[in-house]
């Protein structure tokens, strides 16, 4: 179990999972929850959403992440295909990101130590 002292990350999901099922021009389905649970603001446990499902017409499902690209494609101001394709832009970015950072801080360090030795 893992504790978390600042419930940022749950309290954005939840807010955005609210945005989503109030603007939502698909049926809210239901929120699919990841197995850990975080510990609340209250000293109580909650379960973090990972998914929203949505549902059209047709009776297709969509799942979404309670993100503001979620939200974009529940409101059909987006595509399914371009929420996925924002998704992936994001995540590739982050690890691009994490990379340049981890880079930056190891050619530091290898010049701290030529410097001191």
């Amino acid at each position: 179990m893992m504790c978390v002292s600042n419930p940022f990350i749950e309290q954005e999901a939840y807010d955005f999972t609210e945005k989503i099922q109030k603007q939502a021009l698909y049926k809210f389905v239901r929120t699919e929850v990841t197995e850990n649970h975080f510990n609340g603001q209250n000293g109580g446990d909650f379960p973090l959403i990972s998914k929203v499902v949505l549902e059209d017409t047709d009776g297709k499902l969509y799942y979404v992440t309670p993100n503001p690209n979620g939200l974009k494609f529940a409101k059909q101001e987006i595509t399914y295909k371009e929420y996925k394709r924002l998704e992936k832009k994001e995540t590739l970015n982050a690890v691009a990101l994490f990379f340049v950072i981890l880079s930056f801080f190891g050619g530091s360090m290898a010049t701290l130590i030529k410097f001191f030795t």
